[in-house]
C-alpha cells in the first residue's frame, strides 16, 4: 500500500479498481518502462480518468515500484501540511502576511514574500534561497479556516520530513497562539 493516505475502498470508488489492479496493470506491459508523464496520459486516456487521479496513481506506483520515493517530484522533494483554524481568514493571512504577525509564531526561521493574494494565498523564497513556499487559505465558513503549506524544491527526503514536522509543528505554534487572543 502507498504512504498516501488514500484507502484501497476510497480509490476503487473514484477510479472502478483497487491499488493492486492499478499496480498490476503498471507493471505489466508497455507502460512498465514509460515516463511519469506517459504512464498519466496512458491512464488518462485509456482509463478515462481526470488528470488528478492519473498523477496520484502514477506517483503511488513509482513509489511501489521503487522509480521515487515519498515527497520526491520531478524539481525536488515537496511536502504538504494542512490545519484548520477557528478564525477567519482575514485573521490567518495576517498571522503570515505581516512580518511583525508572524515573528509571533514562527521565530526559529525565515521566507521572503515573493507574491500573494489577500486572504487567498502567498508565495514565498525560503530562507535557504532555493526552496519554495506555497500558502493557501480556504474559508471553512465564517469562523474557520484551513491553511495549507507546500514547501517545495527541497533537496533530500531527509529534508522534506524534517520540514514536514516544522510546519506541523509551526502551525500548532499557530493555533496556540489564536487560541490564547481568542480566550482573551
Amino acid at each position: 500500500m502507498p504512504s498516501l493516505h488514500v484507502g484501497d475502498e476510497a480509490i476503487k470508488a473514484k477510479t472502478g479498481k483497487t491499488w493492486h489492479e492499478w499496480f498490476d496493470i503498471l507493471s505489466s506491459g508497455s507502460s512498465r518502462n514509460m515516463s511519469h508523464k506517459d504512464m498519466a496520459t496512458f491512464l488518462g486516456r485509456q482509463y478515462r480518468l481526470n488528470d488528478w487521479w492519473c498523477q496520484i496513481i502514477t506517483n503511488a506506483f513509482e513509489q511501489h515500484a521503487g522509480r521515487r520515493e515519498q515527497y520526491q517530484r520531478p524539481e525536488g522533494y515537496e511536502i504538504s501540511v494542512s490545519k484548520t483554524f477557528p478564525a477567519e481568514v482575514k485573521i490567518l493571512y495576517e498571522c503570515w502576511s505581516s512580518v511583525e504577525e508572524r515573528g509571533r509564531w514562527i521565530q526559529e526561521s525565515s521566507f521572503k514574500v515573493t507574491t500573494s493574494t489577500r486572504n487567498r494565498s502567498i508565495r514565498a523564497q525560503w530562507e535557504d534561497g532555493k526552496s519554495m513556499l506555497s500558502v493557501e487559505f480556504y474559508p471553512k465558513g465564517k469562523e474557520k479556516t484551513q491553511v495549507v503549506v507546500q514547501h517545495s524544491r527541497l533537496d533530500s527526503l531527509e529534508a522534506a520530513e524534517k520540514m514536514q514536522n516544522f510546519w506541523k509543528n509551526q502551525l500548532s505554534k499557530l493555533d496556540e497562539l489564536l487560541e490564547k487572543r481568542l480566550a482573551s
